[in-house]
C-alpha cells in the first residue's frame, strides 16, 4: 500500500466522490463501508465490485482502493493507497451563537467546515431566540460538508452553556464587537497556540457579556456591520486563506 503525504495530492482527487467510515471499520488494508454511506455507494452511485472509490476516516486520512465484496449492507475495500494530511487549523475554534434562524446557523456551520475549520463550540448568548440543540442534525451537516469539500478531518462539535464558560478555556480569545477599533485580519502568526473564536447571535454580544474580556481581544471583522452568519464565514475565509 502506497502512501502519501503531500497536500498537492488533493489536486487530482478534485473530480472523486468522497465516502466516510469510522476508523473501527478499518483493518489492516481493508475498510468496511456500511450504513448510509453504503446505500449511497451502492444504490445512488451504482457502484459494483472491482470500481475504485476513496473513503476518508474524518482524522486526517483518504485512503483509495477498489470494492472486492459486496454485502447485504456493507461493503469491503481493499486499499491501494494512503493519503496523509495535516490539520492546519487544529487549534482554531469557532464558537457559534445559535442563530434565531436554523437555515442561516446550518449555512455558516457548513461554509466553514468546507474552508476547512473543524472544532465547533455552539454555545447560548444571553441574546440567544433559539434554544434547542440539534447535534445530530449538525453532525450530518458537517459530515456531508466535509465530504463535498474533500476535506479529511471530521469536525468536532461540543456544546457549551454560556459564553462564560467558553471564557474559562485554556486558550487565547478573540470576541467579534461592532463596536471597537481593532479590525480583525488574520490568524495570529503563532498557530502553536489555541485560539477561540466568539461571535455573537442576532443583535450582538450583551454588555455583561463583552465585560468578560479585555479590549485587545475584542475585535471587528468590517466597518460595516455584519450579519452573525456573515461574519462566520467571513473569519473563516480570512483564517484559512493564509
Amino acid at each position: 500500500m502506497d502512501i502519501h503525504n503531500l497536500y498537492s495530492d488533493l489536486e487530482h482527487l478534485s473530480n472523486i466522490e468522497l465516502f466516510y467510515s469510522l476508523s473501527e471499520n478499518f483493518s489492516g488494508n481493508e475498510i468496511i463501508l456500511p450504513g448510509d454511506e453504503f446505500h449511497h455507494a451502492v444504490k445512488v452511485m451504482r457502484h459494483h465490485s472491482g470500481d475504485e472509490i476513496y473513503v476518508t476516516n474524518g482524522e486526517g486520512k483518504i485512503f483509495n482502493g477498489n470494492i472486492t465484496e459486496i454485502l447485504k449492507d456493507s461493503l469491503i475495500i481493499t486499499v491501494k493507497k494512503e493519503f496523509a494530511y495535516k490539520n492546519k487549523f487544529a487549534n482554531v475554534v469557532f464558537c457559534l451563537p445559535k442563530l434565531k434562524s436554523p437555515e442561516r446557523f446550518e449555512f455558516a456551520l457548513e461554509k466553514c467546515t468546507e474552508l476547512g475549520i473543524t472544532n465547533f463550540v455552539i454555545f447560548e448568548s444571553e441574546r440567544t431566540v433559539s434554544k434547542s440543540s440539534k447535534i445530530e442534525r449538525w453532525q450530518k451537516i458537517v459530515l456531508s460538508a466535509m465530504k463535498q469539500s474533500l476535506q479529511s478531518y471530521l469536525p468536532v462539535i461540543s456544546i457549551a452553556g454560556s459564553i462564560k464558560e467558553i471564557k474559562s478555556f485554556e486558550g487565547n480569545k478573540i470576541v467579534f464587537e461592532q463596536d471597537t477599533k481593532n479590525i480583525f485580519s488574520c490568524l495570529p502568526e503563532n498557530k502553536e497556540d489555541k485560539y477561540y473564536f466568539i461571535f455573537g447571535p442576532e443583535g450582538g454580544l450583551s454588555p455583561k457579556e463583552l465585560s468578560l474580556f479585555n479590549e485587545d481581544e475584542l475585535y471587528k471583522l468590517a466597518v460595516n456591520r455584519l450579519r452573525s452568519e456573515t461574519a462566520i464565514v467571513k473569519c473563516a475565509s480570512l483564517i484559512t486563506s493564509f
